[in-house]
């Protein structure tokens, strides 16, 4: 067991750029989440670090001092800022003391914010949907459409730079690492360490020698069909060809076959226990599942759940495939998108209804499983009003039994 000692020493080391902006970012959005300790605790930091320059090791009393605060709220507002991956802690024991290192990171930006399924989903739990909304409008940007034709001059039209110029090749050798805008990663999904190690252990093949877009293809086919890190590595060493020039080894398309065809879990349980149809339960305690599936499995394995533990035809996989690739949807996404056809299309999973509904979602930039049902519900509800005239009070009925308490759902993952 860890135990922070008052006397124990700290440094602050700044992982990313932090500017005044960031401020309001964390007020704003962080807050609401970590609570305003935290934040506190985050921006006081901020502020030690422009003095480490001249003291670059300052006790833990001194800041206790300084902020009026215990050691049980500081460990613990350090917790949540490690969680929202605002800070990471390094701790050197010496003899009577020890050294902490605190090193502290940007916020996301609002886009990255609202992207993320958990951070969203996080500030939807803390306040409410609608105020969650409120604060997205404030950091939306209206993009004017009209603005006519755009003639604004190039970088190489208004310098007109001469690449072979000496200054230029001193510039692409430059080794140096400078400080730049990074967020702090929460979670991996695909540890690419451990695909690496597990490749090395069964082959001859270097994962350094793989191209940043070849080991993006192989998470981007491990994660859609649930293949673990090891299982890739196999299948990756089988479909590798070392007489083939570098970024050309990986034969792709049998690769994505092997995935495919990969029976890596078999659920047993099928989640269509009910006889709702999928995307419009309405008890918080299905729809809690309901998110938490979405997130949590690929869209192979979603896709055998509703086929109760069978083997997903190829044609459907090819079709989530192409949906990941050619619509850069997602895997929570495309599990929203099947359970929706299914739902509204007799169980048949329509390639062109399908891809027409996904160029829908790709429009509107849908990113997670709570927008995605939120958006394919309002348009279950659309078509469902053009198909009959409903009297008023009937409008009401379906309206409220549309609004999905978010607030409910967020907690019912959480007993999960």
């Amino acid at each position: 067991m860890i135990v922070l000692k008052e006397r124990d020493y700290f440094e602050i080391r700044l992982a990313s750029l932090i500017a005044d902006y960031d401020k309001d970012i964390i007020v704003n959005l962080y807050q609401p989440i970590i609570g305003y300790t935290a934040s506190m605790v985050y921006f006081t930091l901020w502020s030690e670090s422009k003095n480490s320059v001249i003291n670059s090791l300052i006790d833990h009393k001194t800041l206790f001092q300084k902020m009026k605060i215990s050691v049980t709220d500081f460990i613990s507002s350090r917790k949540l800022l490690e969680g929202m991956g605002l800070l990471k802690t390094y701790l050197k024991k010496e003899k009577d003391f020890a050294i902490y290192t605190y090193e502290l990171f940007a916020p996301k930006s609002p886009k990255d914010f609202f992207n993320n399924t958990l951070f969203y989903g996080m500030l939807i739990k803390e306040t409410s949907e609608a105020f969650a909304n409120k604060l997205k409008n404030v950091y939306s940007l209206n993009v004017s459409l009209e603005n006519g034709e755009e003639i604004s001059t190039s970088f190489a039209s208004a310098f007109n730079p001469n690449l072979d110029d000496p200054v230029f090749i001193k510039a692409l050798q430059n080794n140096g690492v400078n400080i730049g805008r990074t967020n702090g990663k929460i979670n991996y999904n695909f540890s690419y360490e451990v695909f690496a190690d597990s490749l090395k252990e069964i082959s001859q093949i270097n994962p350094e020698e793989f191209l940043k877009k070849e080991m993006k293809e192989i998470e981007r086919l491990a994660t859609l069909n649930g293949i673990s890190e090891k299982r890739a590595a196999e299948g990756v060493s089988n479909v590798y060809d070392f007489t083939q020039p570098k970024g050309k080894r990986i034969d792709f398309a049998k690769l994505t076959k092997i995935f495919q065809n990969e029976n890596a879990y078999l659920f047993i349980k099928s989640v269509r226990d009910h006889k709702d149809e999928p995307n419009l339960v309405s008890s918080t305690k299905q729809l809690g599942n309901k998110v938490n599936l979405l997130e949590s499995v690929s869209p192979k394995d979603y896709l055998s759940i509703l086929q109760n533990g069978s083997q997903p035809a190829s044609a459907d996989l090819k079709l989530i495939n192409d949906l990941s690739l050619n619509f850069h949807l997602p895997n929570s996404v495309i599990n929203a998108l099947v359970d929706y056809v299914l739902a509204t299309n007799n169980n048949v999973l329509s390639r062109p209804y399908t891809e027409k509904v996904a160029a829908s979602l790709a429009r509107e930039n849908v990113s997670n499983a709570v927008d995605a049902m939120n958006y394919l519900r309002k348009v279950n509800k659309r078509k469902s009003n053009k198909s009959e005239e409903p009297l008023e009070k009937e409008e009401n009925e379906t309206s409220q039994e549309n609004e999905l308490d978010w607030d409910e759902v967020l907690n019912e993952i959480d007993k999960q």
